[in-house]
């Protein structure tokens, strides 16, 4: 009787035994804890890979540099890690797409087992815009206090999204409010990524950096950064080893031909586009060139094609072309601004009595070079002209100084009854030659002479 219990208890065991295994061979072990990353929806609200790597750093009861310094970059063979890496380019070597955000990407979805941690960054876009990151991201951290007041309300998981990291964005778009810079209790600057404290507190003076609204306005999301919203939520369409830089120059091919336009060259005119800009998208040249992030939706909003349309739905495409608002620009949209820049224009051509070029015209009016070549041709051409019967008048007007003194020094030496040879002529006038290009001193000295 004994036996038989023990034996069937035995079978039990090993019934037990390997439904375990079966479960750890279906779940296997893996060196961190599978932590799953935040999304409070509207499919761009998602974690960014900085704030996922503080959070999984605290959920083994770690500080962020310990984590690093301890495990993640010894387990990659990397170095030590330096404050830079916090407070200048974190977001870059977290949340962007370069070899480094890429290396550490890659680690903790192998360490952790969470599929989709490189769709915590930019890594999705990386052979679509330029290699660098330029103009990517924000200098220092922003965030929006009242997404952080409302999750700390709720009892919910406090994070940094993406989209509060990326330069183009100053808005929240869940709360229409501008992001914070600062904390509010002692005004100091953020890491990029929360060096010791957890995510919402100030590593200065601890205090939490959300807020409620104070009777502030609501702020309009632009067009350009509604785009960008598009853009980031679309992360999922980005197939493996899809070519987005070739999907990006079909849309643009597509544009020119329904706005009938034959050339880039013509249609950076038309848009008022950097020159040369699109022309390298389309380029498989040596100077072939990625767009940076915000150029790329500065175009999309002058011909008013959302960046999803021109990348994934080709059919869709129905350009209207309109002045680019580039950055650093100042855009002119009514007739008033327009005819003001013209009267400018106008003043500067007649009026200058020096050289003035037109890019110094375009940096005085706050516009750029290629809209003024495009919306007042006669006048830039006017201006360019003008330049040049002044640059004329300069020349001449130094080199009759040069032929001057180099006389007065030959008529003083022929005075004192000394031959006015050039090294006595150069000797006289030794503070003066550098006044005297290349060749010109000896030019002038040989016609002096001959004369003479």
């Amino acid at each position: 009787m004994i036996r038989r219990v023990f034996s069937e208890n035995l079978s039990e065991m090993k019934q037990g035994v390997l439904i375990m295994m079966g479960v750890f061979e279906q779940f296997p072990r893996t060196a961190l804890y599978k932590l799953k990353p935040e999304d409070s929806g509207n499919g761009f609200m998602f974690e960014s890979a900085g704030s996922y790597l503080v959070r999984l750093a605290y959920a083994h009861r770690k500080a962020p540099h310990h984590f690093l310094r301890h495990f993640l970059n010894p387990a990659l063979g990397q170095g030590a890690v330096s404050n830079d890496l916090f407070l200048n380019y974190g977001f870059s070597a977290m949340n962007g797409y370069r070899p480094k955000a890429e290396m550490y990407l890659n680690a903790l979805e192998v360490f952790t087992g969470q599929k989709g941690v490189g769709l915590l960054s930019m890594l999705p876009w990386k052979s679509l815009l330029d290699s660098m990151g330029k103009g990517l991201f924000h200098p220092s951290k922003k965030w929006c206090p009242e997404c952080f007041q409302e999750w700390r309300t709720n009892k919910e998981v406090l994070y940094e999204p993406l989209i509060w990291s990326l330069k183009s964005l100053t808005i929240c778009p869940v709360h229409q409010c501008l992001y914070a810079g600062n904390c509010f209790e002692c005004g100091a600057k953020q890491y990029m990524v929360q060096r010791v404290l957890p995510i919402g507190f100030c590593p200065e003076c601890g205090s939490f950096l959300g807020s409620e609204a104070k009777g502030m306005g609501k702020k309009v999301l632009s067009k350009k950064e509604q785009y960008l919203l598009d853009l980031v939520a679309s992360r999922h369409r980005v197939t493996e080893n899809m070519q987005l830089l070739q999907l990006l120059r079909g849309g643009i091919k597509i544009v020119m031909a329904k706005l009938s336009v034959t050339s880039t060259k013509k249609l950076e005119q038309l848009l008022c586009f950097s020159q040369a800009t699109i022309s390298q998208w389309l380029s498989d040249g040596s100077r072939g060139t990625r767009p940076t992030l915000s150029t790329l939706l500065n175009f999309c909003v002058a011909v008013e094609v959302s960046p999803v349309v021109l990348l994934f739905q080709h059919d869709r495409i129905d350009p209207v072309a309109k002045v680019a608002e580039l950055d650093g620009r100042k855009s002119y949209d009514n007739a008033d601004k327009y005819d003001w820049v013209k009267q400018q224009l106008t003043n500067i051509v007649d009026g200058h009595s020096r050289v003035f070029s037109v890019k110094q015209a375009a940096d005085q009016l706050k516009v750029g070079v290629n809209y003024l070549r495009y919306h007042f041709p006669e006048l830039t051409y006017r201006l360019v002209e003008k330049n040049n019967v002044l640059r004329d008048e300069k020349r001449e007007r130094r080199n009759r100084r040069n032929v001057l003194l180099v006389e007065t020094v030959c008529q003083d030496l022929l005075g004192a009854g000394v031959f006015p040879s050039h090294n006595y002529v150069r000797k006289a006038l030794k503070h003066e030659l550098k006044n005297y290009g290349f060749g010109e001193f000896t030019r002038i000295w040989r016609e002096v002479t001959e004369r003479l």
